[in-house]
């Protein structure tokens, strides 16, 4: 079940309130602040932002400690040096995302965080208890910064302020809840691009009396966007919104096309110079979606984008791996780049049977993410998903392609192997009762 939270603030109120943090006192997260908007990140060498991911590990580490003795008895279990600490000890401190169900995220904070932030909630597609993660409005600051710097790493270039328009095929309220609408809408606002929301919550009665939300289109916004002269039109949805809409057009005879063409000029949609459909969200609960290949390549029949040079080119496609517990996201380019991490992301396979991390590429392994961007809590986890690693010629070194979610059975063997943080966790509650 999704939960609603407070109102998003503005992009503004966000920035205003970020430099009020009493942490930007803290010459670590001072550090912080000014590397997740630096953009020269994306031009340094995989050896030079692999040594600047430990030194920010180490560095982190110390911060936990300092401020929180839940860190601190954590590490001195788990016999980690924090001046020493390297992928290894990432290993052992990983958290399966499903601890942070519920209320389960409240015992990961610091005790001393920024109050006000957001609470984020993920979908609930998975689990009807979603994951839950708070976010300060510095740690939403930096979010935005990093995530927009990647973001226009993929997309080939940077957007300008005030061209353009956007859809998302998702309610604005979600926003309120969700990582990925709320980095998305904060990300356009400092760009001063239009967002227009083209599905609507509403309220309704289930046969049983009891009250629930739906989304259900909002057309006017939708075919704002399809008749709009703007470029670059950028289309937000889950793999499954632009497959449904592709389902849309090719169940049309030739005389409802050219009457759709006649009064809203499509199909074919014209996403204009340097238009993107941008995906994320994984299946949303679908399970006949076609692959992701196939729904790239039948939205490209409906769906038409140029260049900065005015050229036809195949629809650029972009896929955000962006779960409720990170900060910043793994995106990829379809057909150009396969999925990449911010360069101050530490993103790391362990195999599956040992837990230890994979060093060589091409095995698959289980993903765990540290990000050292998040100050509230440490943000190292394991979201449940399996990946390998490909040799890469850009700043990461490396790039990942998704796999699979991990199975009922594989999460179970998971969370009793995982390093030594949940069994310290659970002797930690049995001392406690």
């Amino acid at each position: 079940m999704l939960i609603l939270g407070n109102e998003l603030p503005s992009i503004e109120e966000i920035y205003a309130a970020a430099q009020k943090s009493k942490f930007l006192n803290d010459p670590h997260v001072k550090r912080l602040w000014e590397l997740s908007g630096d953009v020269g990140l994306f031009s340094k060498s995989p050896e030079y932002l692999r040594s600047l991911r430990e030194s920010l590990l180490r560095d982190s580490l110390k911060f936990f400690v300092r401020h929180s003795d839940f860190y601190a008895e954590l590490l001195e279990r788990l016999e980690i040096d924090p001046g020493s600490a390297g992928l290894e000890d990432l290993a052992k401190l990983a958290v399966p995302s499903d601890m942070m169900r519920g209320e389960g995220y409240r015992k990961f904070l610091i005790s001393d965080l920024d109050e006000g932030g957001v609470v984020f909630s993920s979908s609930g597609t998975t689990n009807n208890t979603p994951v839950r993660v708070y976010r300060s409005h510095l740690e939403l600051a930096m979010m935005t910064r990093a995530n927009t710097n990647l973001f226009e790493y993929v997309y080939g270039g940077l957007l300008e302020e005030g061209k353009g328009l956007a859809l998302f095929l998702a309610a604005k309220e979600l926003r309120n809840a969700l990582n990925f609408v709320a980095f998305v809408d904060l990300a356009l606002q400092g760009k001063r691009i239009r967002l227009l929301y083209g599905m609507d919550l509403v309220s309704t009665t289930s046969s049983g009396g009891s009250q629930w939300q739906k989304l259900v289109p909002n057309k006017k916004a939708i075919m704002e966007f399809l008749k709009s002269k703007e470029e670059p039109k950028l289309l937000f949805t889950a793999p499954a919104g632009v497959h449904l809409l592709t389902q849309q057009f090719e169940g049309m005879n030739a005389l409802k096309k050219a009457l759709s063409k006649l009064v809203t000029g499509v199909p074919p949609v014209d996403l204009g110079s340097g238009g993107v459909i941008v995906t994320g969200g994984g299946s949303k609960g679908f399970t006949d979606l076609p692959p992701y290949d196939a729904i790239v390549e039948n939205a490209r029949k409906y769906f038409k984008a140029r260049d900065r040079e005015g050229r036809e080119v195949p629809t650029p496609f972009m896929d955000v791996l962006g779960m409720t517990e990170t900060l910043t996201a793994l995106i990829d380019r379809h057909g150009v780049m396969n999925k990449i991490p911010h360069p101050l992301q530490e993103a790391f396979l362990l195999d599956p049977r040992t837990y230890e991390v994979i060093e060589e590429p091409g095995r698959e392994g289980v993903l765990g993410i540290y990000d050292p961007l998040a100050v509230s809590w440490l943000e190292v986890f394991l979201p449940g998903d399996v990946m390998k690693s490909v040799e890469s010629e850009r700043y990461y070194g490396r790039e990942y392609v998704y796999l699979r979610r991990l199975t009922k059975d594989e999460g179970w063997d998971l969370q009793r192997a995982c390093g030594g943080t949940l069994e310290e966790l659970m002797r930690g509650r049995i001392v406690k009762q």
